[in-house]
């Protein structure tokens, strides 16, 4: 199959890897972009980061779930959009590269729980 389109790529569903985030810790760490503002105490869930699949009805795929805290995930979904327009226009950069840094660390917790498995891959 041919990934041209993003809304036509496959998607993973996996209520397995929404919920390996319950007890974690907070892998976007962007509310701290904002000033005097800082990860949130309580409760880590799977936040899904603006990638490419998302479409009408449907969420982007569970591969593109990071780790967030309330505050993060309400910064990156737009709830909070006071500090999400603030940090987006001051950090574009920085903002972008914690996104990725988010998805790499939480693919790391993943694996270590055995929840991503890469087929003659080795954990080093």
């Amino acid at each position: 199959m041919s990934y041209y389109n993003p809304h036509l790529m496959t998607k993973v569903r996996s209520e397995h890897l929404m919920k390996a985030a319950n007890g974690k810790p907070c892998t976007l760490r962007i509310s701290s972009f904002f000033p005097g503002y800082s990860c949130s105490d309580g409760t880590t869930v799977g936040c899904h980061l603006p990638v490419g699949g998302k479409g009408t009805s449907t969420k982007e795929t569970h591969l593109a779930v990071a780790f967030g805290c309330s505050h993060c995930h309400d910064i990156l979904d737009g709830r909070d959009w006071k500090r999400a327009e603030y940090i987006v226009e001051k950090y574009p950069s920085a903002f972008a590269y914690r996104l990725l840094s988010a998805l790499v660390e939480t693919h790391a917790m993943l694996v270590d729980e055995g929840l991503l498995v890469v087929p003659g891959g080795k954990v080093i």
